[in-house]
């Protein structure tokens, strides 16, 4: 049997959209359209570093960047920029905490925190954007994005391949995360490695 090819001149967007319709059917999540347009989106646009780091002005670095520093800004920002700051700090809890969770196992803050902050963000900018005259949806999209927040972290994380389950140490750290976040996925993949998790209330360090 010959070995499978590589499609090389696959796009990004190609490539992520086939990750993403993969990551929502094995994990019984069905995506609005919409939704789903937005993600490959998100991904494709921040597969540039440049896209990463922000322009310095209206984005900021969202790897190093602290989210209640984009909030300020978001908050304080004229009726003009508001919409596109939170979008910002929507897209930037979502991609970081969806594509980099093995980040929340080196902080002292967890997971929760981004989502929390994700969800509240992509609901402002919705509630932004019915303002102005537009026939794109995404006041709609937004919105959903902010109903089903850690179902769309989940098909990220999915998507992204980063949970690495080769060590004790990461099971344990993986059932820390599934504890506090209630995740269907990550309470699949402990099953799957012979784990029936228990929920064990915790208070968060603040």
């Amino acid at each position: 049997m010959s070995a499978p090819q590589l499609d090389l001149v696959m796009s990004p967007r190609e490539f992520f959209h086939g990750k993403i319709k993969d990551a929502s059917r094995r994990l019984n999540v069905e995506l609005d359209e919409h939704v789903e347009f937005y993600l490959v989106d998100l991904l494709t646009k921040f597969v540039t570093i440049e896209n990463i780091r922000g322009d310095g002005d209206e984005s900021d670095d969202l790897l190093s960047t602290p989210l209640a520093f984009m909030l300020k800004r978001a908050v304080e920002a004229s009726a003009e920029k508001q919409p596109f700051l939170y979008r910002r700090l929507g897209d930037t809890s979502l991609y970081v905490s969806g594509f980099f969770q093995d980040y929340f196992n080196r902080k002292t803050f967890d997971i929760t925190y981004y989502i929390n902050m994700g969800a509240a963000a992509y609901e402002q900018a919705s509630s932004l954007t019915k303002n102005q005259p537009r026939d794109d949806g995404l006041p709609e999209t937004l919105e959903l994005l902010a109903r089903n927040f850690t179902k769309v972290v989940d098909v990220v994380a999915q998507a992204s391949d980063t949970t690495a389950l080769h060590q004790d140490s990461n099971i344990i750290l993986l059932y820390e995360r599934w504890n506090r976040s209630g995740s269907e996925r990550l309470r699949e993949i402990l099953q799957q490695n012979g784990l029936d998790p228990v929920h064990v209330p915790t208070k968060l360090a603040q």
